[in-house]
């Protein structure tokens, strides 16, 4: 059985642009995928994802996003720009036909990533969007922050238990890494993403996704994305090509919790496709 409190992948870092980052590389010889963690996690967040992509065959690394983990804050915090630091990041690493998997702030990045045009689309085979963040309005950022930054640099060892009692179903792997990302994070980089300068909407970036896309969605009432805005989602995927599933019994964290093993499985289900 997994030590939940051990990652067996390899620390990198690496220099892109002004940014200094770090990634989880759990090896191996197949396509690699690179994974986009939320808002105040981190790489190591993803400990039960990476080893079961890797033993479907996949190559997983998973990125410390910029102010997250090891990796440095990001002088702009636009979605583009951090779109950007990623595309950057798979042409250092000299990746080829990635799989792109982002969750919430990460799913995000992915979709303005694979919807526009840095070099490196060219190298994504294809998208997983898991809960993704689609828009933001100014207003109900400012509304969402505080619950956000709350907790972001406290000891891992006081921030543990809040994390625990808040989501007594959690793993306790899921609790350890994340208190540990809590504590990483850095509030200027969560602030950055709740307000922004203007509002912004990503779900036209969808049409121009120009590889198979899965967008895997919280069971309802739980999902970032309105539930009236599921059918703009899904008239903007191609038919025949892309896909949405509505995973049931899942939160908005769907790889945390009891929802992990439901939504592994219809991913795996999708990659195998």
């Amino acid at each position: 059985m997994q030590d939940s409190h051990t990652i067996s992948a390899a620390r990198g870092h690496l220099q892109v642009q002004d940014t200094r980052l770090s990634y989880l590389d759990w090896g191996g010889s197949g396509p690699p995928a690179l994974l986009l963690h939320g808002i105040t996690s981190s790489a190591a967040t993803l400990w039960r994802v990476g080893p079961a992509l890797a033993a479907a065959g996949l190559r997983p690394i998973a990125l410390d996003m910029p102010g997250h983990g090891e990796s440095d804050t990001s002088r702009a915090h636009a979605i583009n720009t951090i779109a950007g630091l990623v595309g950057d990041t798979i042409i250092a690493l000299g990746l080829h036909e990635v799989t792109l998997l982002g969750h919430s702030w990460g799913g995000a990045t992915a979709l303005a990533l694979a919807g526009g045009s840095h070099p490196a689309r060219d190298a994504i085979a294809r998208a997983v969007l898991v809960d993704p963040a689609l828009a933001i309005e100014t207003g109900w950022g400012e509304e969402a922050l505080p619950s956000y930054v709350e907790g972001v640099g406290e000891p891992a060892t006081a921030g543990a238990a809040a994390i625990r009692a808040k989501n007594p179903a959690w793993d306790e792997g899921d609790v350890y890494w994340k208190a540990i990302a809590m504590e990483q994070c850095r509030r200027e980089q969560v602030m950055g993403f709740f307000q922004p300068p203007a509002d912004w909407d990503l779900l036209g970036r969808i049409a121009h996704v120009a590889v198979p896309l899965l967008v895997m969605v919280a069971a309802p009432g739980y999902s970032v994305i309105p539930e009236g805005r599921l059918a703009e989602v899904r008239a903007a995927l191609t038919p025949g090509r892309d896909e949405l599933v509505v995973v049931p019994g899942t939160t908005h964290n769907m790889f945390r919790g009891p929802g992990y093993e439901r939504t592994m499985a219809a991913l795996l289900r999708w990659l195998a496709g």
